[in-house]
């Protein structure tokens, strides 16, 4: 049996060869990070999509875009927001030429499926300049690699990855690139990619404009210890880099005003609560700098969002005040807004900014190991630096990346029954015709040439309408300003052109003029504590390991008598139904009332006492049969009506008895 100093021993022995290994071959595990990092975000992208977890902001519209420039010869057409963008050409929206660039790689497989790979490789490559650049800076392959991976771990990099398709995620790779080339003096190389970060949106030049600023002032720190021709070559590419950027900020907003002339009227972006157009935000902001300190701390998940972009680097960013300044355009912007999505980490806006923290890190990094003298303490204060930096980058992956625990905590992306239905009833619609649709189903439907936000009226009257009643999005219009989808559904049922062609378990699709007969499944579904209402002075949640979910609703006797669940909102349509409640009560005097509910209309309901159970503290099905004639958005409520009573709700079951 081993000593524990030949245990230890040994395991050094195998780290330190671990590490040797690591060095030696640093760049092809880059390369398998990457290969890595694009297999599983292809893969967990492409079970959103058919799982209904994409939406028409953004894939269906840059899917409808490529499509209709391949196969209608209309450059970049989209037929979602006609409203704001009359000329329904995307460049009329953004400013992103980069899409010419993608259109043939689109070609090679038409599909939003291939949009969600391309993506994830994109953004999986950007980790290869990261590893040259912290290779070159630190002197070390083994902090490309640490750094390399960190960016793979960095939790809002998954998101900009998990929701949808965006030009955004170009961004890191170009700007990383740019940002090594031109470092390296290798100008040529350097314009090339600062033309394709140009050319990813409108946003783009002020991200080159702070980086021809940056080289500038680093020709400046460097006066007096190069030649004067190299000197004055740094300053003349930089000074053209900052002209570069000015062209395009410029020529951008020229393009989309002169395909969208609505565009020029207010502010891009979401900033208006600062002024209405550039000039005006810029100058109130610095007018009244209290007011906008007070707009960057809140509300408080600004903080958090801060703390999310740089902590997975121990924050080592801020060593570097220089690099830092890179990341100024995008994170002063977003927190000056009153936008969430610009500050929350699941959505494409880190793009702007994640590769620049990156850089400021690595800058920092360099910073802190040169304070150390001995070459001794620098080797172990590195090693420890880099074991800090990747586990703080595993813990927040981990905790907060939208493929860690919040996938696992929150209802799971899955393919069911209701999943197969909705994609069965796709394939009756043929691929030339037009529908109204809603925000979840609409990438599904993208290639073709009219497909739209089911609302009322339609600017184009659609041949299908296909709805989903299980989904939230039938809840969401186009426009604030535009009727939702379920109130649109419901005019277009009593105007009586549409006949239905499917009802498969809340899946609904409408033909116009369509009078056969259809494909039927029943609905079903149940909710929880998850999905119904509580009031604190009647009932709260708690766990129950007997029931169905581990948590139930209940309504003890402290609580007074009243409604102790309501909810959960949910449309169904005309049929027969059955409404399970599973119920338990350990009091004999039980007075529970259970009803169906509408808007004002009591349905049905049914008075429960101790009778109705078979025992105390046994769960009961009770149930309830109803039927409706139309679309109804519906309510299942419990109310207690008696004083020192125990009743418990595990789940409602709704089942569909029949059309």
């Amino acid at each position: 049996m081993k000593k524990p100093v030949q245990i230890y021993e040994s395991l050094c022995f195998r780290f330190k060869n671990f590490v040797n290994f690591a060095e030696e071959n640093a760049q092809k595990i880059v390369y398998v990070f990457i290969g890595i990092y694009t297999i599983v975000f292809s893969g967990y992208t492409i079970l959103m999509h058919y799982a209904f977890k994409t939406y028409a902001w953004d894939l269906g519209i840059y899917t409808q875009s490529l499509w209709s420039t391949l196969n209608l010869g209309k450059p970049f057409y989209y037929t979602l927001e006609s409203q704001v963008n009359p000329s329904q050409n995307f460049l009329g929206v953004h400013f992103s030429p980069i899409l010419i660039l993608i259109t043939p790689i689109y070609a090679l497989y038409q599909s939003p499926i291939t949009l969600l790979v391309l993506q994830s490789f994109i953004l999986g490559l950007s980790a290869l300049p990261i590893y040259w650049i912290a290779r070159d800076k630190l002197d070390s392959k083994l902090w490309g690699l640490t750094f390399a991976a960190a960016f793979l771990l960095h939790p809002a990099v998954h998101g900009i990855n998990c929701f949808d398709f965006h030009t955004e995620s170009f961004i890191p790779l170009f700007f990383l690139l740019t940002f090594y080339y031109l470092g390296k003096g290798k100008w040529f190389k350097g314009f090339i990619f600062a033309l394709l970060t140009l050319s990813t949106i409108e946003f783009a030049p002020i991200l080159i404009w702070f980086l021809g600023i940056y080289f500038l002032i680093k020709t400046g720190f460097r006066t007096g210890k190069t030649s004067l021709t190299s000197f004055l070559k740094q300053t003349w590419i930089s000074v053209l880099l900052i002209a570069l950027s000015v062209f395009f900020f410029f020529l951008s907003f020229y393009i989309l005003y002169s395909i969208n002339s609505l565009k020029s009227i207010g502010l891009p972006g979401n900033w208006d609560i600062w002024g209405n157009n550039l000039g005006e935000v810029v100058i109130n902001v610095l007018r009244n700098p209290i007011i906008a300190l007070g707009d960057i701390t809140n509300p408080i998940e600004k903080i958090y969002y801060i703390l999310l972009v740089f902590a997975p680097t121990c924050l080592l960013a801020f060593l570097s005040p220089l690099e830092l300044l890179l990341t100024a355009p995008w994170l002063l912007a977003a927190l000056l807004s009153n936008y969430p999505p610009y500050y929350e980490p699941y959505f494409q806006y880190f793009g702007f900014v994640a590769g620049q923290v990156f850089i400021a890190t690595v800058y920092g990094v360099r910073k802190l190991v040169n304070w150390q003298i001995s070459s001794l303490n620098r080797s172990i204060i590195e090693k420890r630096l880099m074991a800090l930096i990747l586990a703080l980058s595993l813990i927040t992956s981990i905790t907060i990346s939208p493929i860690g625990l919040p996938a696992l905590t929150r209802k799971p992306i899955e393919i069911n029954s209701h999943t197969e239905t909705l994609h069965e009833v796709l394939k009756l619609i043929p691929p030339n015709a037009s529908v109204g649709t809603q925000n979840d189903i609409l990438p599904h439907l993208a290639q073709r040439e009219n497909v739209f936000i089911l609302t009322w009226p339609m600017k184009v009257e659609a041949d299908f309408i296909l709805v989903d009643l299980k989904s939230s999005h039938f809840l969401y219009g186009p426009f604030a300003t535009s009727l939702p989808p379920d109130m649109a559904f419901s005019r277009i049922i009593n105007e009586g052109d549409y006949g239905i062609m499917a009802y498969g378990d809340g899946v609904i699709l409408l033909k116009k003029n369509y009078t056969g007969e259809y494909l039927f499944k029943p609905y079903q579904a149940s909710f929880d504590y998850e999905d119904l209402w509580t009031y604190r002075s009647t009932s709260y949640v708690t766990f129950d390991p007997s029931s169905n979910s581990g948590r139930i609703i209940v309504h003890d006797t402290r609580h007074v008598p009243g409604v102790m669940w309501y909810g959960p909102y949910k449309y169904l349509f005309k049929g027969n139904f059955s409404a399970i409640f599973r119920v338990k009560t350990k009091s004999a005097n039980i007075n529970l009332t259970l009803d169906a509910y509408c808007v004002g209309e009591t349905i049905c309901e049914r008075d429960v006492t101790f009778s109705d159970f078979e025992a105390l503290d046994k769960w009961q099905e009770l149930t309830l049969n109803f039927t409706i004639n139309d679309l109804k958005r519906m309510e299942f409520r419990g109310s207690c009506r008696s004083n020192n009573t125990y009743v418990a709700l595990d789940y409602i079951k709704i089942i569909q008895l029949g059309p």
